[in-house]
């Protein structure tokens, strides 16, 4: 299959689809993280209670089980992509105008869970889908920018679930808001409906894809714990900000518009800043940048927690921007080394699934956890944690450098 390695027209309406389908996949993890949470705790649900709610998220973390069946299996007439992207797309779009139809409520949280869980399958199932094709359709410098876009559309789409569904539930109540939603959905699906895809040959014995392949492959286990430790530490602090925001008596519509505005750091400053630096000072040294943010904003957040800093709205602001700014950059990091990782083998649906599992664990664990902690000890306690886990993630991208350099240097040697 040929790969664009520069901007052709056929490239440019690629990179539109891919981007697209990104945006949408992001959306059903944003309302489950950000936006249920939030407004449940606005109709009095304990925090208790709300510390399971990120599990909606768990099929993110276990979609690797299933994601060698996603690069093994297609339809020859649909293609291989497109067998997966068409149907999961299909569901979100129906779950999102379920939810819409029952309400979102306190009361009805229950009956709405059970789509959310069900969107969050379609939508990770997806994502291995569309990790593949644009590792299989991209190479060279366009590699670089599709990622810089999967990394930046990801999140965009869990800002516009997560806070822009905040804004519009304030505006134009819960349910017209899934419904906005739905539609931005139902764009991605359009443009995947028209998208053209080249013949694929099947997969022969011996060299399916398998997570048994992954784990052989040098350097995997490393790349694997750096997305791990970094999404840790990026996500600590995104969902347990809000709730206290929500305790200190802030309006929705307030924490979302700055969620919004820390969604556009993460998108221009975190992604686009690191994109434009890797190829200039490194990729560990953007990782470890990214990191090093997230655990600045981490200790802003402990000093408004413990109130030894004022809760002033520009605080509450610098806060936000900054770990966003960190988040978007040591996510980029983490994923064009993953990136680059998968598209050397024939299975990059798998390999980035495993990836993304990694980095969705970190994500759903330090969300849960940071809550459950919140619940028990009180906001000082989880933020303290989650400074500690920055340490971690700055160990974990050491230990990744060092690898992967020993790796390059027995490389060197053979080829001598």
């Amino acid at each position: 299959m040929k790969k664009h390695d520069r901007l052709t027209p056929e490239s440019a309406r690629l990179l539109l689809t891919v981007a697209t389908l990104y945006l949408a996949q992001g959306i059903p993890f944003g309302v489950a993280m950000e936006a249920l949470p939030t407004l449940l705790r606005k109709d009095g649900a304990s925090l208790a209670a709300l510390a399971w709610l990120p599990l909606v998220g768990l099929p993110w973390v276990l979609k690797v089980l299933w994601a060698p069946w996603v690069d093994n299996l297609w339809s020859p007439r649909l293609g291989r992509r497109r067998s997966w992207i068409l149907p999961m797309q299909a569901i979100v779009i129906l779950c999102l105008l379920g939810a819409a139809l029952v309400g979102l409520t306190e009361k009805t949280a229950p009956v709405v869970v059970g789509p959310c869980v069900l969107a969050s399958l379609a939508s990770a199932t997806q994502d291995t889908a569309t990790d593949g094709l644009t590792a299989e359709r991209f190479g060279g410098v366009m590699l670089a920018r599709a990622n810089a876009l999967q990394v930046a559309c990801t999140m965009i789409g869990f800002f516009v679930g997560g806070s822009g569904a905040l804004i519009l539930s304030g505006l134009v109540g819960r349910s017209a808001a899934l419904l906005a939603l739905a539609m931005v959905v139902a764009v991605g699906f359009a443009l995947a409906l028209m998208m053209q895809e080249a013949p694929h040959a099947a997969p022969v014995r011996g060299q399916r894809a398998s997570l048994r392949r992954l784990l052989r492959r040098p350097g995997a286990g490393s790349i694997l714990a750096t997305a791990l430790f970094t999404a840790l530490t990026a996500a600590s602090g995104f969902g347990l900000a809000k709730l206290w925001l929500v305790d200190a008596g802030w309006p929705v519509e307030q924490i979302g518009l700055y969620g919004m505005v820390a969604g556009a750091t993460t998108i221009i400053v975190g992604c686009g800043g690191a994109a434009w630096l890797i190829g200039r000072v490194g990729l560990f040294r953007v990782l470890t940048a990214g990191v090093v943010l997230c655990a600045a904003g981490l200790a802003l957040w402990l000093g408004v927690a413990s109130g030894a800093i004022p809760a002033a709205h520009p605080v509450i602001l610098a806060a936000m921007m900054i770990g966003a700014a960190g988040s978007g950059s040591a996510s980029v990091g983490a994923m064009t080394l993953a990136m680059q990782f998968a598209a050397r083998d024939d299975q990059a649906g798998t390999d980035m699934t495993a990836v993304q599992s990694s980095r969705d664990l970190g994500e759903i664990g330090a969300s849960s956890v940071m809550t459950g902690v919140a619940a028990a000890g009180g906001y000082t306690l989880a933020f303290i944690i989650g400074l500690l886990l920055g340490g971690s993630a700055l160990g974990a991208v050491a230990s990744a450098r060092r690898t992967l350099a020993m790796k390059r240097d027995q490389g060197a040697r053979k080829d001598v």
